[in-house]
């Protein structure tokens, strides 16, 4: 009897772990990013099988030196979905190098 119960309770944690981990929304992933004129672009993949919002944060670092541009965006992954993410950013000359920081769920 005691060994039946034990077995119950393993299997039935086991399958809330599976369940949480499926259900648990968005898994993003940076695929690539880039300049484009004054444009900055990312690609971003949701490697999980849930949905959610995510926020992009965009750091531009000008290759001459001063002051990074900073830019957010929002946007909403479906289960692996990949997508590009597009803004255009005042006072980018094209030439700067990109960072981009995931964050799930948005701040």
């Amino acid at each position: 009897m005691t060994r039946a119960l034990i077995l119950l309770l393993a299997v039935s944690v086991g399958a809330g772990v599976l369940f949480v981990r499926g259900c648990s929304g968005a898994v993003p992933e940076l695929v690539s990013a880039r300049m484009r004129g004054t444009v900055v672009e990312a690609v971003v993949r949701n490697r999980g099988g849930g949905e959610g919002a995510i926020q992009v944060d965009f750091r531009l670092r000008p290759r001459a030196g001063g002051a990074p541009l900073l830019h957010s965006e929002k946007a909403t992954l479906r289960p692996h979905e990949t997508v590009r993410i597009e803004a255009r950013v005042d006072g980018a000359r094209g030439d700067e190098q990109v960072d981009v920081e995931l964050d799930y769920p948005p701040r």
